[in-house]
């Protein structure tokens, strides 16, 4: 890998890194505010999360074949995305009260 695309990488890291502890620190500050809509705000960040991915995988895959461990951990991810979206759904329409 060359340099220039390690710098970016890191930089993209880095900022994804402050993205991440500003969303941390704005759920404590509006806690109580977002409640009533953790279950929307949770849906929509895992179907943001799953488009990023998917176009991920997509990027990855044009670049050539892809190791086993990669392949795991991308199928691991989308068996945790949709056991998420169903057990949100199973609880906003009625599961457990």
């Amino acid at each position: 890998m060359s340099e220039p695309l390690r710098a970016r990488k890191r930089a993209d890291l880095l900022s994804l890194s402050g993205v991440a502890t500003i969303g941390v620190a704005a759920g404590a500050l509006l806690a109580a505010a977002l409640r009533p809509f953790a279950l929307e705000i949770l849906g929509v960040g895992l179907v943001v999360h799953a488009v990023g991915m998917a176009a991920r995988h997509r990027l990855d895959r044009q670049a050539g074949p892809l190791p086993g461990i990669w392949q795991s951990i991308y199928v691991f991810c989308w068996i945790a995305i949709a056991t998420l979206l169903v057990l949100g759904a199973w609880r906003l329409f009625g599961g457990v009260r």
